[in-house]
């Protein structure tokens, strides 16, 4: 009795989802690098706590951006003039 005979592409394939798998293994231990507290949870909890860790991220940039413009702008129209005239003070 003969084995079977294989596709040509089936060694192509095993390759292909060899490679993804070990792509996907980079990524994550990437993942894990990034994400405070990455390393201590589940590989099926690390996407959720990445979500969060980014919705944190934009809270903060949101505050940095809010105190930015109010520094310009008290630096703009701020009670202290640098014109020397202290008559507007």
């Amino acid at each position: 009795m003969e084995g079977r005979r294989r596709s040509p592409c089936h060694g192509r394939r095993r390759r292909r989802a060899a490679e993804t798998t070990a792509l996907m293994s980079r990524k994550v231990r990437e993942l894990r690098r990034l994400v405070p507290g990455g390393t201590a949870v589940p590989a099926h909890r690390l996407l959720l706590r990445s979500a969060d860790y980014i919705v944190r991220l934009r809270a903060r940039i949101e505050l940095l951006r809010a105190l930015s413009e109010l520094a310009a702008v008290t630096t703009n129209h701020g009670c202290c003039h640098v014109d020397g005239d202290a008559s507007r003070l």
